[in-house]
């Protein structure tokens, strides 16, 4: 993304938000995989509470995120918001889990982990070869470059006339492998067809701005974007960077953890700032029930905390230590921990144990154990 230094894609839309908004520069998420990942940010608690550890794969379809979970969803339906998904589920496919039993009044996405953008059938992560489109309850046919149908599901969306106010989870497949081009792309390279791919992904959040100022409900609307994981830096063959951090997808370093993330409110936070201390998918869910004004207990206890008084104020965030945990045997990744305090973090992949400053070290190039023994015990 430019507004973090990338050169090589252009993304005027998404450096526009940065601009306009806050950059978290060390924002990470709940796991290196999405359905965790995703768990975790609709749940503010960590994924090892939700049932949902690792990615839901096809031999995964009979359950999903635990039914006692309330989400974002859920939390502001109950204080009055209209609430849709457009976009990737992938946190269940039985009718119990899918997202209008979650708190989502309306749903129009695909269930699995990824689709073919042309057929829109499955490629994995849950009925695999079939097709897994739904209009709320009801499969539904679509046709074209399947995140083009999304984008215009959410202008539609977002043009529509509503009294209440309203929570959108635009939840993009792009650019999740298949790599495929968009319609009108003359790309042929698989850098090619992966950098157009992320063009897209601007292309769609600009429309979506776009029809927020259309409606004039840009000033009073808190947007926010970020990715559920980094790039999978395994792949050598199919293009994408996690620098300057070490690693990626199904991984618990930075590359992996760490990924671009912008919000904007016009009326509430100062425009063109920096918010740097670490922040956590898991914050999201108790940020929106304070800028919604919500009182009084969440449904669970929660492991997330608002950043709402950080951004408008630029209030300093109370230290914390953030926690993962995570394994996947088909991807080869050990039984791995990892612990985060300021600007120090503890990692262990199998047992080999590390300590990083990654301010100072953001590749997590130098292990510092032997030179904070304290501080790693």
């Amino acid at each position: 993304v430019g507004a973090f230094g990338g050169r090589q894609i252009r993304t005027p839309n998404l450096d526009r938000l940065a601009a306009e908004g806050v950059r978290l520069t060390s924002h990470l998420v709940a796991a290196p995989v999405c359905s965790p990942s995703r768990a975790g940010l609709l749940t503010g608690r960590y994924p090892q509470r939700t049932g949902v550890v690792g990615v839901l794969r096809d031999h995964h379809d009979h359950f999903g995120l635990n039914l006692d979970e309330r989400t974002i969803a859920d939390e502001l339906a109950a204080a009055g918001y209209d609430t849709a998904l457009i976009g990737k589920w992938h946190l269940g496919i039985p009718e119990a889990y899918r997202p209008l039993q979650r708190g989502f009044a309306l749903y129009f996405g695909f269930l699995s982990g990824t689709i073919d953008y042309y057929t829109h059938l499955s490629r994995g992560g849950g009925q695999k070869d079939q097709a897994v489109l739904y209009r709320g309850e009801d499969p539904v046919e679509s046709h074209g470059y399947f995140p083009d149908r999304l984008g215009d599901e959410v202008v539609r969306y977002l043009e529509a006339p509503r009294e209440k106010p309203f929570f959108l989870f635009y939840s993009l497949g792009l650019p999740h492998l298949p790599l495929q081009a968009p319609p009108g792309s003359d790309a042929e390279t698989g850098e090619a067809i992966y950098r157009a791919m992320v063009e897209r992904i601007d292309h769609h959040v600009g429309r979506a701005l776009r029809a927020l100022e259309e409606r004039d409900l840009a000033e009073d609307t808190l947007v926010v974007f970020l990715s559920d994981h980094g790039w999978d830096s395994r792949r050598k063959k199919v293009p994408g960077s996690n620098t300057p951090f070490r690693g990626g997808k199904y991984e618990l370093t930075e590359g992996g953890l760490r990924t671009p993330a912008i919000v904007r409110w016009p009326t509430g936070i100062p425009a063109g700032r920096t918010m740097d201390e670490p922040s956590i998918a898991l914050d999201w869910l108790p940020t929106f029930r304070a800028a919604a004004g919500i009182e009084g207990p969440p449904g669970n206890p929660l492991d997330g905390v608002s950043l709402l008084g950080s951004l408008t104020r630029g209030e300093p965030l109370t230290e914390r230590t953030l926690f993962w945990g995570f394994r996947d045997d088909l991807a080869g990744t050990p039984q791995s921990y990892a612990a985060r305090r300021g600007r120090w973090k503890y990692l262990r992949v199998g047992g080999a144990e590390a300590l990083y400053d990654v301010e100072a070290d953001p590749p997590e190039s130098r292990d510092l154990s032997a030179n904070e023994p304290e501080l790693f015990r």
